[in-house]
């Protein structure tokens, strides 16, 4: 083992959290190293938020040309899986080595090799010592494990964008955000697909009446849901893959299976007993309000590894922007997680931010509800959308916005507008005054709280 090097920070991670505190650190003049055992630029923009928005992109054209035939549009318009998939790849390939060039002209130090804990001031990476003053732990989320007979055979969802051809047959294990989005885009593109899920309720996040709204548009492009079936076994069958699935050992016949179970936070890799790292119950590294950690004073984290806030990119950034500050200033700055919008980029889109009415309920809060389909309304029917729906939790105390649950298209903008009324504590009758371009999506919100 060579000389111990002591950066002034190191980070473990290089995705949107572990890169944005870089990049504040060394912009102040600290010596800053970034290790990652993966190609630069994490999860978000190479195997998870750009790539598929990529893939809904695409297959929403074909979605969209489909509902228009009937006002006017003429023509065949179907998905070239392989162009498809080429054209998120030339996007997404040449990141790794701008996040490299980046580092390289900022005087950030990048290490390529997975890190681990020694000491609670010691990381060891590729055989090389660390005795950094700060370290920053941005290591993201890994997939969730799953053992069962033939688990072997299963797809990840990183291997799902390295396809180069669509697979007639997929079902996907899961009934979070990345099941529902890609079996969307799969079965948009042709393939015919089934999403298995083993409890009784997908995407607890959302409001489930507007789930239910969401999962009747994907059952109109050919997505079949079943419920309450943990997966038994896969096993391969001559040219074909089944699994079973639930009591009565159900049988799905496929040419891929997907699992898409979830992720956990990566830090048993990391060897957290050895870096004195106490970890939260859900397994990320446990830190107090200045996202410092709550064992090892050294240690800072943020984004996904944390495990206790929303998988999301934005909520990532924002804690990188508090341990950049602190990591520089001292402890001063605190996340706020008060207001964070999300959005389910499936056909159409679902989004939301806020209190669900049972969470308002759970809090005995008083407040009242709009709700509705949106199917009759002309921004809809123009384009041919069936299920649009919203509800939006209004405070009986002082007419504000508490939370907003929207199904439809543009509903990532729509909720953003609501994200906005939350931070400024707008009512519902200012909302109702506030003049919005017409004939436009943001328009709308005018007839929800009517």
């Amino acid at each position: 083992m060579t000389k111990v090097e002591k950066p002034d920070v190191l980070i473990i991670g290089s995705g949107p959290a572990g890169g944005s505190v870089a990049r504040t650190c060394a912009a102040e003049g600290k010596h800053v190293v970034v290790a990652d055992y993966q190609p630069f630029g994490g999860t978000c923009p190479l195997r998870g938020c750009e790539p598929k928005k990529f893939l809904f992109d695409v297959t929403n054209v074909a979605l969209r040309r489909k509902h228009m035939v009937d006002r006017g549009l003429r023509g065949d318009l179907t998905i070239d899986w392989e162009k498809m998939m080429s054209g998120m790849a030339e996007m997404r390939d040449p990141i790794p080595s701008l996040v490299e060039k980046f580092y390289a002209e900022h005087g950030i130090v990048g290490v390529h090799g997975k890190a681990h804990f020694t000491s609670p001031d010691t990381v060891v990476i590729n055989n090389q010592k660390y005795q950094p003053e700060k370290i920053v732990i941005a290591a993201g989320a890994t997939p969730r494990e799953v053992d069962f007979p033939g688990h072997e055979l299963l797809t990840s969802t990183d291997e799902f964008f390295e396809m180069k051809e669509l697979p007639s047959r997929i079902v996907f294990i899961g009934g979070g955000f990345i099941a529902f989005e890609l079996s969307n885009v799969a079965a948009i593109s042709g393939a015919q697909v089934d999403v298995v899920l083993r409890s009784d309720r997908f995407l607890r996040r959302f409001d489930s009446s507007l789930v239910d709204c969401m999962i009747e548009a994907s059952r109109d492009m050919g997505v079949r849901f079943h419920t309450m079936l943990p997966p038994n076994s896969l096993k391969r069958d001559r040219d074909e893959l089944v699994l079973c699935a639930g009591e009565d050992d159900i049988k799905f016949r496929a040419d891929c299976v997907v699992i898409a179970a979830g992720r956990v936070a990566h830090a048993e890799a990391l060897n957290p007993k050895k870096g004195q790292l106490e970890l939260n119950q859900k397994g990320g590294i446990k830190v107090n309000e200045f996202m410092q950690s709550t064992s090892n004073p050294r240690v800072y984290a943020a984004g996904d590894v944390v495990g206790n806030s929303m998988e999301l990119t934005p909520v990532a950034s924002m804690e990188a922007m508090v341990v950049a500050s602190n990591l520089l200033y001292g402890n001063k700055e605190k996340p706020d997680y008060s207001v964070v919008p999300y959005t389910l980029f499936t056909h159409p889109p679902l989004s939301s931010v806020g209190l669900r009415e049972e969470e308002a309920q759970a809090q005995n809060i008083s407040y009242k509800i709009f709700e509705g389909s949106a199917s009759g309304w002309s921004e809809y029917r123009r384009i041919g959308e069936l299920y649009p729906s919203y509800k939006i939790v209004v405070s009986k105390d002082d007419d504000t916005i508490l939370g907003a649950t929207i199904n439809g298209h543009n509903s990532e903008e729509i909720i953003n507008i609501f994200a906005f009324a939350m931070r400024t504590k707008t009512t519902v009758a200012d909302l109702a005054k506030w003049l919005w371009a017409y004939p436009s999506f943001g328009y709308t919100i005018r007839y929800m709280l009517k």
